[in-house]
């Protein structure tokens, strides 16, 4: 059967376009080798840059709201930064990515889950996606929404660019007096883990407990995890079960995200905060852009290679100056909260960009200006 989309990967990047595509009347088919609903290793904070790109039925999902944001070095000396308007909105990937997916399918996507995609091919005249059962489906355009370790990605001739880290995380249960006393709070921490952070969001029923690295460098991740756990005074259970999952954090450098028939969005194009580790937004994002895209070059008003280069003037470029002040920070991250501990300022500049409400380019110009060690950073 002859499809206009197919679609690789049924995350929030793969579940927009879908959605998006389907609207428009065109024929799309979604696989995922997952059934879902799935876990999903992941803080499940949703920025307001997030919030922005979701429809309707979402506010249903928020398990907390947060508006207060606390920094710590290694667990210790804590900075709290209070919010006047809420800074994340706290859900379930489980239960926020079946959400999309629903949606997707209430808008025509055909939904394959729990189906293994073993290959894809390009053609001139089209694209082909071979399943685990034998079948090969067929289609004009192909979408890469994958994840981190794609096999579109490393099937075709794409060049996204990007480094590649690591990340640990635990749903722990806490007692409901433990809970409510973390209700409203983001806990971050740096300085206990080589160039990465720690967190603590509180969802409906447990707290969502992270450590991450933005290098795969990092050995005995656990170990970092338990020490991180220790130093807030959380117990976690000896036989607790931690997922681990990679961070493909974007460069800020501009890449080639697009063939004559196919496009990669989300973690499958390394699409993630290299500073903050935010990939939800840009998973939404590229997701709309790639619709865009394929709608207007199936119009004749565009082509695919305008996707690569929205990317890069939307999401890229912005994340080029969130990588240099990730190296300052986490290069340097006791002279750093020395520095924000005596200028809270600081601290609230980035509260505003991590959650959507100003820019890196902007908060890169305030720091080089006030700051010797971040003109250090290039």
């Amino acid at each position: 059967m002859q499809y206009d989309v197919l679609i690789c990967g049924a995350g929030p990047a793969g579940s927009t376009c879908g959605r998006l595509l389907a609207r428009q009347g065109l024929k799309v088919a979604i696989f995922d080798r997952a059934r879902f609903p799935r876990y999903k290793p992941c803080g499940g904070g949703l920025t307001g840059k997030a919030q922005g790109e979701l429809e309707a039925g979402w506010e249903d999902l928020i398990e907390d709201t947060t508006r207060e944001v606390i920094f710590y070095h290694r667990q210790e000396r804590p900075l709290k930064i209070t919010c006047e308007q809420p800074a994340i909105k706290m859900v379930s990937r489980e239960k926020f990515d079946s959400w999309l997916l629903t949606e997707a399918a209430r808008a025509g996507a055909e939904v394959r889950d729990g189906y293994r995609v073993t290959g894809v091919t390009e053609t001139a005249g089209g694209v082909k996606v071979q399943g685990q059962d034998g079948c090969t489906w067929e289609g004009r355009f192909l979408v890469g929404a994958d994840g981190a370790l794609s096999l579109v990605r490393r099937s075709l001739p794409f060049k996204p660019g990007g480094t590649a880290g690591i990340t640990l995380e635990c749903e722990v249960p806490v007692d409901a007096g433990l809970l409510t006393s973390y209700r409203g709070q983001v806990h971050l921490s740096y300085g206990g883990i080589p160039y990465g952070y720690g967190w603590v969001f509180p969802k409906g029923d447990h707290l969502s407990v992270g450590i991450g690295s933005f290098t795969r460098r990092v050995k005995g991740l656990r170990r970092y995890f338990d020490t991180f756990c220790r130093g807030l005074g959380l117990a976690v259970p000896a036989n607790l079960r931690c997922r681990g999952a990679v961070i493909p954090a974007a460069d800020g450098q501009a890449g080639v995200f697009h063939t004559g028939r196919a496009l990669l969005v989300g973690d499958a194009a390394g699409l993630v905060d290299p500073f903050s580790g935010e990939g939800i937004y840009y998973a939404l994002r590229s997701g709309r852009l790639a619709a865009e895209t394929i709608m207007a070059t199936l119009a004749g008003t565009g082509e695919p290679g305008a996707y690569s280069r929205r990317l890069y003037d939307e999401l890229l470029q912005p994340l080029h100056y969130a990588r240099r002040i990730a190296r300052v920070v986490y290069a340097l991250t006791p002279v750093v909260h020395r520095l924000v501990t005596a200028n809270p300022g600081i601290a609230r500049r980035l509260v505003e960009v991590l959650f959507g409400r100003d820019t890196y380019p902007d908060l890169w110009q305030y720091l080089t200006r006030r700051y010797a060690i971040f003109r250090l950073a290039r």
